[in-house]
């Protein structure tokens, strides 16, 4: 072997030896480190009790606190913020403003030594509820498909929570992501959650049930003309109605390729003697469902009692 040989040898045996001799160090000598975990996540428990109580949470001055931990340094990669336990038990709350302690633990074998808060405010306000329809829909932006769910165990939800929260819910939806469904049908149990009108989700607020289970598929979603078929008054009354001109409905592929309009069941106008607003129901051909973006259409039918020649005479009169 020549000298450029051995002197490569003896400088990889150096640099294997320094890496031995710094281990040994670092986990026997001094195998214990400290670590901040930034973002830790406060869990809220008792909420549903304070429910009972009458009051919601309405506001929390943090979601997420910083906790530094001393550990044992060969566990460090094994730890991360959601390890760590943070927990703000908000059940005795009262109305109005509160400070709430954060019982804070780290893993087995790890000691809390600093928190960036070890407590926090939380405002009270009276509770109310309101039922919604639940969406099952895909989360993001998802153009042309869309879920299909049958055998849902429950089709509504009851919010409860904080009034001025209550107030925001725009929504109660299951959020699935596209991949989850195929054009086979699969059983999914699902969270749900609630949404305001920006589609951030609310917290702090008790849905009932919180999940659902339900057989799914992916659809696909097409518009169609919306035939609105109406039956036809012979009485004194003058009757017009607005309502959409297309809906958009979601079936698989073989079942929507037939399908070029939608009639609507018929809406007996002639037993309607003022202005009011109806809710569309629809004929729906086997397979073919209303997208989640045409539910909750209606047509609005405006009611007016027809001049007689009487009226028309006193009309000409005056």
């Amino acid at each position: 072997m020549s000298d450029n040989g051995r002197r490569i040898i003896n400088i990889i045996i150096s640099l294997l030896a320094a890496v031995i001799a710094w281990t040994f160090v670092v986990y026997n000598d001094d195998p214990m480190t400290e670590v901040t975990y930034k973002d830790v996540p406060v869990i809220f428990e008792g909420e549903a009790t304070l429910v009972n109580r009458g009051l919601g949470v309405s506001q929390v001055s943090a979601e997420t606190i910083d906790v530094k931990l001393r550990q044992m340094r060969i566990h460090t990669g094994d730890i991360s913020s959601n390890s760590i336990s943070v927990i703000a038990d908000v059940s005795e709350a009262v109305e109005g403003e509160n400070g709430i302690s954060l019982k804070i633990s780290g893993p087995e074998n790890t000691q809390v030594l600093d928190a960036s808060k070890r407590s926090i405010s939380v405002i009270a306000e009276p509770a109310s509820s309101v039922e919604k329809d639940i969406v099952i829909e895909y989360e993001g932006d998802n153009s042309g498909i869309e879920p299909i769910a049958t055998s849902v165990t429950s089709d509504s939800a009851t919010v409860l929570g904080a009034e001025s929260e209550i107030e925001r819910v725009s929504k109660i939806a299951c959020q699935l992501r596209p991949g989850d469904t195929s054009e086979k049908t699969k059983n999914i149990t699902s969270n749900l959650k609630a949404f305001d009108r920006n589609g951030d989700v609310i917290e702090h607020i008790i849905i009932y049930p919180n999940e659902i289970n339900f057989y799914a598929y992916t659809g696909i979603t097409k518009e169609v003309p919306l035939e609105i078929v109406t039956d036809e008054p012979d009485d004194d009354y003058e009757r017009t109605w607005y309502a959409p001109e297309t809906i958009v409905i979601k079936g698989d592929a073989d079942s929507l390729q037939s399908v070029d309009s939608i009639s609507t069941t018929e809406i007996r106008i002639s037993e309607m003697f003022e202005n009011t607003d109806v809710d569309l129901e629809y004929d729906l051909p086997e397979g073919i469902f209303i997208a989640n973006r045409s539910q909750g259409k209606n047509m609005r039918i405006k009611v007016e009692l027809k001049e007689t020649e009487e009226d028309e005479s006193a009309d000409t009169e005056s």
